[in-house]
């Protein structure tokens, strides 16, 4: 990764966001585990889950709309 991706905020808040996705992810993963393995988990967590995970999502696609935006002025502006 380039020195600039690492100091880049939008893409640092990228990274933070997609490591959190995977952990909630991870999460509704081990939760349906243990229902196959007969387990009754309350189903308040898996929504609770699939909440977070909505979230995050959202504010990943933000972020992402914030890291086109200085690329798109450019394509604009050359033309």
């Amino acid at each position: 990764m380039s020195h600039n991706a690492n100091h880049n905020p939008v893409l640092k808040s990228l990274r933070h966001l997609n490591e959190k996705y995977e952990k909630v992810t991870e999460q509704q993963h081990d939760f349906m585990r243990r229902q196959t393995e007969g387990e009754k988990p309350d189903p308040s967590e898996f929504t609770k889950l699939l909440e977070q995970q909505s979230v995050t999502h959202t504010a990943m696609t933000a972020q992402f709309g914030l890291l086109q935006k200085p690329l798109k002025t450019v394509i604009t502006d050359s033309r």
